[in-house]
């Protein structure tokens, strides 16, 4: 599974995130920006895509 930088996605802690573009990249992880400006990167499998946020 591909996710791209701009998809809403749930972390394995509960929390919310977006995927940001990153320079550096590493197969099957994406950087993932929280919601207090934290930056992290997570494994692809970890993520659930959230369809809609509002």
């Amino acid at each position: 599974m591909s996710i791209i930088p701009g998809t809403f996605v749930k972390l394995p802690n509960g929390s919310d995130g977006i995927v940001i573009p990153s320079s550096w990249w590493q197969p099957g992880r994406v950087l993932v920006k929280m919601r207090r400006g934290k930056r992290r990167w997570f494994k692809v499998d970890e993520c659930t895509l959230i369809r809609s946020k509002i």
